[in-house]
């Protein structure tokens, strides 16, 4: 029975992993902050332990126990201004746990970053591994730093090839066990709204649970050194929020918010964040918004066997997790 160390292990993502990881017979160990916030059961072969990615201490002695570590603890927020605070947690604190991963002869080593660290495309030309990062989000601190995070382990890795290194770049995951909630915030969006106002470009989403498929098959699938972008459907805002709506039983009047709006409103939102207001409408993020953000996930396909269920499973997912249908 191998065990796993698994960072950030009560986030949606970290959540959905432990559960097929458990199922599969492994032991875990799981990395967090707050015991209260882990959704899940207790469990004969699942350990907690309280602690932060930023001290070494927190995880030193649980990863001499362990064969792999599943890093997804990070900063993801997108109302900070500091690039230093993304830094910390995901830059310095992944390239610190790999290294003593290394030195601790943990045999594999699974990165979760985002697949915006490369270039995204449209629905005639997707992204993929090959492109790299793009504007707007080059200009993004969070993709920025997770791209940091990144490049520091693999170049770690090309000095010592005692840990296989499997990175991993999902795209927008929509499910249960959104304890924050994170992307789930989408789905809460568009809940007993009589008008609901969508952006004018769309994103890739995928099913949290293939995402955490792969992931878990990651730990003896996948080339050292490789990274895989983990996308699912490539969706207009509109298109993913009529496929809310029908599972809500709901028929909201739709309007798409002109893109000169989103722009100004992320420019007015640039300036209060320079004169220390906390907002995530920023012109970067907003541009964001307006861009068809789409993904290929043939690579991950054909090397991690992910399964891309209908985009439809997720959002029932989430929807019962939120316990919205009363």
């Amino acid at each position: 029975m191998k065990t796993v160390f698994v960072t950030g292990a009560s986030g949606l993502l970290a959540v959905n992993t432990i559960k097929i990881l458990l199922a599969s017979q492994h032991k875990v160990i799981g990395l967090l902050r707050d015991v209260s916030k882990f959704p899940l059961q207790k469990h004969p072969n699942l350990k907690l332990v309280v602690g932060d990615i930023t001290k070494e201490a927190s995880y030193l002695k649980e990863i001499t126990l362990v064969d792999s570590i599943i890093h997804i603890a990070a900063i993801t927020s997108q109302d900070i201004s500091d690039y230093a605070i993304y830094q910390k947690v995901n830059a310095t604190a992944t390239a610190h746990l790999f290294k003593n991963a290394q030195q601790n002869n943990v045999k594999r080593f699974i990165y979760i970053s985002t697949a915006n660290t490369f270039g995204y495309g449209t629905f005639d030309n997707l992204g993929d591994e090959t492109k790299e990062i793009r504007y707007p989000f080059v200009n993004s601190l969070y993709a920025k730093s997770k791209l940091e995070g990144q490049e520091r382990i693999l170049e770690l890795s090309k000095k010592q090839d005692s840990t296989t290194l499997i990175i991993l770049n999902p795209t927008f995951m929509i499910g249960a066990f959104d304890t924050k909630p994170s992307s789930g915030r989408m789905i809460l969006s568009a809940y007993k709204k009589k008008v609901l106002f969508y952006p004018p470009g769309g994103k890739s989403f995928i099913n949290v649970k293939d995402t955490a498929s792969a992931v878990v098959n990651s730990l003896t699938k996948g080339k050292n050194r490789e990274a895989y972008v983990l996308s699912g459907e490539n969706l207009t805002f509109k298109e993913f929020y009529k496929k809310v709506n029908l599972q809500l039983d709901a028929n909201p009047i739709m309007i798409k918010i002109p893109k000169w709006l989103l722009l100004t409103v992320g420019f007015f939102g640039s300036i209060l964040r320079s004169i220390g207001v906390k907002t995530e409408a920023t012109l970067t993020n907003v541009e964001t918004l307006c861009i068809y953000n789409f993904y290929s996930n043939n690579k991950a396909k054909k090397e991690l066997n992910l399964v891309q269920q209908p985009i439809e499973n997720g959002i029932s997912d989430a929807i019962d997790w939120f316990n919205l249908k009363k």
